[in-house]
């Protein structure tokens, strides 16, 4: 029964990849979806946090040591799970199908892109509320840009924004 639902959900999991990876591909959107990539290598968070300690007064900082929590919890975990499931990247197991950007490295479970962005989207929107929904579309973007590109699948994506959820949600729990 649970081999099942595994094969069932990695047979879905390739079916949604298939699909998003074969829609035609143009010039404007493969900017665009590399564009939202970058967007999560970690440079604009880097500035965010920065952003924060200089200038956000006492809510800032608690923003800020926010961040640095959530990423001193999301980031080992990432690793560990990255290294122990040693997933390979769609073009890597299919060589048909050619990434449009080069990988950040060889595993492709879980998302560290999309779990940035999600951490961040959720973390932000503490203290900017009115940011909320614009924050969390970006972050689903940056998630979708990865399927896009073809560096990972739709699980990837899924469990990498889990995870950028729930270390942010245990590092505001622990400093507010």
């Amino acid at each position: 029964m649970v081999k099942a639902i595994g094969e069932n959900f990695l047979r879905y999991d390739l079916n949604l990849f298939n699909l998003i990876s074969s829609r035609r591909e143009s010039r404007f959107l493969n900017t665009i979806y590399k564009g939202l990539s970058r967007l999560g290598n970690g440079e604009v968070y880097v500035v965010f946090f920065l952003l924060e300690l200089l200038s956000g007064g006492i809510e800032g900082r608690l923003v800020g040591l926010s961040v640095l929590i959530a990423f001193g919890m999301e980031l080992p975990v990432y690793l560990f799970v990255k290294n122990s499931v040693k997933r390979q990247r769609p073009c890597e197991r299919f060589p048909q199908v050619q990434f449009l950007m080069q990988p950040p490295d060889q595993y492709s479970f879980p998302s560290g892109h999309t779990a940035a962005a999600f951490l961040m989207a959720h973390i932000i929107s503490r203290q900017y509320a009115w940011l909320t929904v614009p924050l969390f579309i970006l972050a689903g973007l940056i998630g979708y840009s990865r399927i896009y590109l073809r560096v990972h699948y739709p699980s990837d994506v899924f469990f990498g924004s889990l995870l950028g959820l729930l270390t942010a949600s245990l590092a505001l729990m622990i400093v507010f």
